[in-house]
Order: structure tokens, then sequence, then C-alpha cells
């Protein structure tokens, strides 16, 4: 995720405060996405059958598409059913929600990635 996937890094910056509302995926992104989606299923059918992640257990190849779910969940891109149960299992995650709990003490004046659509809350806050 580092170097790869340009497009999405581009097109979707950082996000775990909130969601975007309306926001259209470029023929770029929808290919990075793809792209993942291949990797992914790849990885769940050969080495995923013990486990929501995809090698089974959890391991760095989860921690390294972390932010490949934010992205799908914070940009609510499209994607499909078992890709969407993937991103669901880093959602629910506990390492993922503690570094989601602390990516939240930072406050940003003003919003380096300001978008012109509304927002809507992250799955699962109350607020």
């Amino acid at each position: 995720m580092h170097s790869g996937f340009q497009a999405l890094r581009e097109a979707c910056p950082m996000m775990l405060s909130f969601c975007w509302e309306g926001f259209e995926a470029s023929q770029a992104v929808q290919d990075d996405l793809l792209r993942i989606e291949d990797l992914w299923s790849l990885a769940r059918a050969r080495h995923g059958a013990n486990g929501p992640w995809l090698f089974g257990e959890y391991s760095l190849a989860d921690v390294f598409y972390a932010p490949v779910a934010m992205r799908i969940t914070a940009y609510k891109l499209s994607v499909s059913d078992e890709s969407q149960a993937y991103v669901s299992a880093h959602l629910s995650d506990p390492a993922f929600l503690a570094w989601r709990k602390a990516a939240m003490e930072d406050v940003y004046e003003p919003f380096p990635y300001e978008l012109p659509l509304a927002r809507s809350s992250w799955p699962g806050d109350t607020n």
C-alpha cells in the first residue's frame, strides 16, 4: 500500500473520522480496486480457510491492507460481497479499532483533505 495503488491513495486520502457521501471513483481507482479484490480473492481461496483474514489467521498482509479497508469504508467504494466481508473483519478487529481510536485524538485545523461532499458517521459510531 505504501507505494502501490497510486490512484486509490491519491483520490482517497486517509480518513478515519467519518465517511464521505457521494464520492465517485475514477476508472483508475476502480482499476486499483479490481486488482486489490483479485489479490484478496486469490489469497483467501488458497490460504484463507481458517479464518476471516487473507491467510486465515491475522498476519502482516492484513496489517498492510488495513488502510485499503479504511478507504473502502470512508469513501463508500463499491466492492464484492466477499471483499466487503474482509473489510468488515477489519472494522471489528480490536487492533484496527485501537488504531482508529488513537488517530481520532489528532485534530487538524484546517482539515487537510476537504471534499465538496456531505459527511456521514463512520460505521459503528453512535455520535
